[in-house]
């Protein structure tokens, strides 16, 4: 069986295996999230907002539905399952794995089912999607010009995460708090994040390239 052939009987089973572990741990952290907010006297739409506000919970989202889409349909079948959008989720969920294991990790301490849902977000699942993409999906069509696509989405997310900090003085990230840094040191923070991404991006393109270059050879 050709090296080929053993990724496409595989691919299907692995995927799952991923999906259902990253959805396992979304759930379990939305259980014990909602279950903290409301505890503190948080409204149940409060509470929602707060939850899907962090970036760690949408990127994983994010990788979960992208494979629960391989895992059903297959790759080029529908929107999430299109290497170039797996390839950008790949770029932000390794964003997320090293900004919280670098920056944030001393900042929080979970206990019991809050530390295997905590783990399982940011030291698990995130390298998992990341060796997933390097193994099964599609790079033949990738291409420089897409990097500067997949900025949009960390672009506005922050622009979000301002507006509604204006609103709420609520932010997720501390290094986004305009509260206690003030807007010009937030945006330095901010700028400095998303040239973060767009190197990311670009390293992304390359890895593309080196492993086109080598499967072509």
């Amino acid at each position: 069986m050709s090296t080929i052939q053993t990724k496409n009987n595989t691919v299907t089973p692995v995927s799952a295996f991923i999906a259902i572990l990253t959805w396992f741990a979304l759930i379990l952290q939305f259980y014990l999230s909602m279950t903290a907010y409301l505890a503190k006297g948080r409204t149940l739409g409060g509470s929602l907002v707060e939850f899907f506000s962090y970036f760690t919970i949408q990127c994983n989202i994010l990788t979960a539905i992208g494979l629960t889409a391989v895992a059903v349909i297959g790759f080029y079948k529908g929107f999430f399952s299109r290497p170039g959008v797996l390839t950008a989720i790949a770029v932000y969920i390794s964003i997320v794995c090293l900004v919280y294991n670098i920056v944030l990790r001393g900042t929080v301490h979970p206990v019991g089912w809050g530390r295997v849902a905590d783990e399982l977000l940011h030291a698990v699942c995130p390298p998992l999607f990341v060796l997933f993409w390097v193994i099964y999906v599609p790079k033949q069509n990738i291409n420089w010009k897409d990097a500067f696509s997949w900025l949009w989405y960390p672009f506005f997310y922050l622009i979000y995460v301002l507006i509604r900090g204006s609103l709420s003085a609520l932010y997720p990230y501390f290094f986004l708090n305009v509260v206690t840094l003030g807007y010009p040191k937030v945006f330095v923070n901010i700028t400095l994040l998303m040239l973060v991404f767009l190197a990311f991006c670009m390293l992304y393109v390359f890895i593309v390239r080196l492993i086109t270059k080598r499967t072509a050879a």
